[in-house]
Order: structure tokens, then sequence, then C-alpha cells
């Protein structure tokens, strides 16, 4: 009886190992530092993008036309870096919750992150001035950020009211920038800047909340 019972476990202990190894969670303090480092590729992406546009604009009027666009097309670069960090980090918070979102949000992050690298060498190359580039990282960063706010509200990861902005949001920035694409509105002047705020808010909120709370983490390891 007791040589059957000994036998028994020993089968059953190397098929609970292989379960274990197989579906490890991120342990609390991994997923909190990656909690801040999301936050942190947020704020530097916007505010590179942000910094390194208005410098590219202003190289094309200015006297020290050549040493702006060096220094924007810089930080188009490291943004494009900022937001590929953002979709890896998130890959390996979200795969155990949304596997396939989780690597869409990836992937188009990875290309958000190509497109700006390609541009930056074009103005360099060309020294033309071409501000519709504008539109098409707006057009993928749109559609990135719906797919992770929908994530999110999926894993329960964040506030619901939090990925609600976001699934709002996002669309509406989407549809602005697709618009734009068109020459039917303008969203970097005027009135059409309000496709920019809901999903700017939640670009806004979103850092705080992960900087101050982080993600929720009894939920990604249970």
């Amino acid at each position: 009886m007791t040589t059957a019972t000994l036998d028994r476990s020993m089968q059953q202990t190397p098929a609970t190992s292989v379960t274990a190894m197989a579906a490890p969670t991120p342990t609390t303090n991994a997923v909190s530092k990656t909690a801040v480092l999301v936050g942190l590729c947020f704020v530097a992406a916007t505010f590179t993008f942000a910094i390194g546009n208005a410098l590219i604009r202003s190289s094309f009027s200015s006297a020290t036309a050549h040493d702006s666009l060096i220094a924007g097309v810089f930080l188009l670069g490291f943004c494009g870096l900022a937001v590929a960090a953002n979709g890896a980090a998130m890959r390996q918070i979200l795969a155990s919750h949304t596997p396939i979102r989780s690597r869409a949000y990836f992937a188009m992050r990875v290309t958000e992150c190509l497109i700006l690298l390609a541009v930056g060498m074009y103005l360099l190359a060309s020294h033309a001035q071409w501000n519709a580039y504008v539109l098409a990282v707006y057009a993928i960063s749109g559609g990135a950020g719906f797919v992770l706010s929908s994530a999110l509200l999926t894993s329960r990861i964040v506030p619901r009211n939090l990925s609600m902005l976001g699934i709002i949001g996002y669309p509406v920035f989407l549809v602005g920038s697709i618009l734009a694409m068109f020459n039917l509105i303008d969203i970097t002047h005027g009135a059409g800047m309000l496709a920019l705020v809901p999903g700017g808010l939640f670009e806004l909120i979103l850092p705080i909340w992960l900087f101050t709370k982080g993600f929720t983490f009894h939920q990604i390891e249970g």
C-alpha cells in the first residue's frame, strides 16, 4: 500500500512541475518595476515626439535649420525606441490574460518605431518638408492604443474607468487621423485638436496611475 502511494506521488510530481514551469507568473516586484517602465515609456514617447516634431517643423523656417532637424530626428528616434519598449513590456504583462492582443500591441508598437526611424532617415536624406508623416504616426498609435485599452479592460489590471477612457478616446483619435489624411479636418490646429483630447488624457492619467498604484498584482498572479 505504501509503495503504491509513493509510486503514484512520483508519477504526479513531474506533471505538476512541468505545469508550473510552463506557466510562470511574474513576481510582485517584477510587475511593479514593469509598471514604472511602462509609465516612463508613455511619458518619454509623448514628450520626445511633441518636441521632436516641433523642432522638425521649425527647422524649415529657421536659420539653424540643420541643427534643429538633427535634434528633431534624434528625438523621433528616441520616441520610437520608447514605444517599442512599451510594447515589449506590456506584452510580458498581458500575455497570460490576452495573448493575441498582447502580441498585436507589441507588433503595432514595433511598426510605429520603424515608421519613426524611417521618417527620420527620410528627412535627413531629403531635407524636404513633410508634415503628413504625423498623420501616419497618429494612425498606428491610435490603433495600438485601442488594442491596449481593450486588453487592459479584459485583464482588469488597471481600473475599468481608465480602460474605458482609452476605448472611447482612441477610436476618436483614429477617426480624426483618418479624416485629416483626406484633408477633411486639421487635428494639429483649432477645433480638430479635440480629437486628441480623450486619448491624450488616457496617456496622461495611465502613467500617473502606474507610478502611484501600479498594476493589480493579485489578478496578475492569480
